[in-house]
């Protein structure tokens, strides 16, 4: 019997490692792909200039999205040109109050199933109910039709689909190289044992 034979433990004890990386490999795509899928649920798309009649609820924060590709009711879109001057507002159908818009506080994107977007705006709301989101251009600038995306929580999302497929990616190959390490300084470890036991 061979020294190479009489190390424990095995080398077979490696495919631990590798069953690690790939688990870690599939969870980071289903989650990526899965979260990217659905991304845009929660998204109501609004052709502007133009507007829409919402019913949006107390509590969340609402993005604005604008988005540069995107497809409604069968017509293309594309922001490839400036949107200099384009200003959105929102309104309570109730009392007429203007809610405060502000600069988005993260700068999320997205692409998927033909449609591409970027935060801008974010807003929230005092109570629930309908309100009316409008968007145009003012007086001194005249631009092309665009797609806004408006929706709570979407942003989150993202950073949570980003964060969480990264995190299993790592966590697949955290896992697997400590199993790799810990098979490696076994047998290095019963390789000293032998050594001083005058077996080889």
């Amino acid at each position: 019997m061979t020294l190479r034979t009489q190390l424990r433990p095995s080398l077979w004890h490696c495919l631990w490692a590798v069953l690690f990386f790939a688990s870690g490999a599939g969870l980071f795509g289903y989650t990526l792909f899965h979260g990217l899928a659905h991304l845009t649920d929660s998204l109501t798309q609004v052709v502007v200039p133009g507007e829409a009649e919402l019913y949006l609820k107390r509590g969340g924060v609402y993005t604005v999205f604008l988005e540069e590709e995107s497809v409604v009711n069968g017509k293309i879109y594309s922001t490839n040109r400036g949107v200099q001057g384009l200003a959105c507002r929102v309104t309570s159908t109730q009392n007429g109050s203007r809610i405060e818009m502000r600069k988005a506080s993260t700068d999320a994107s997205y692409e998927v199933n033909g449609r591409s977007g970027h935060s801008v705006l974010a807003f929230s709301v005092p109570e629930d109910g309908r309100y009316r989101f409008a968007c145009d251009y003012d007086e001194t600038n005249r631009g092309p039709e665009v797609v806004v995306a408006v929706g709570s929580g979407a942003a989150e999302a993202i950073l949570r689909t980003v964060g969480g497929s990264l995190a299993s990616l790592f966590g697949g190959m955290g896992a697997g190289g400590i199993a790799l390490a810990v098979v490696l300084v076994m047998r290095q470890r019963d390789k000293k044992q032998i050594w001083q036991a005058g077996q080889v």
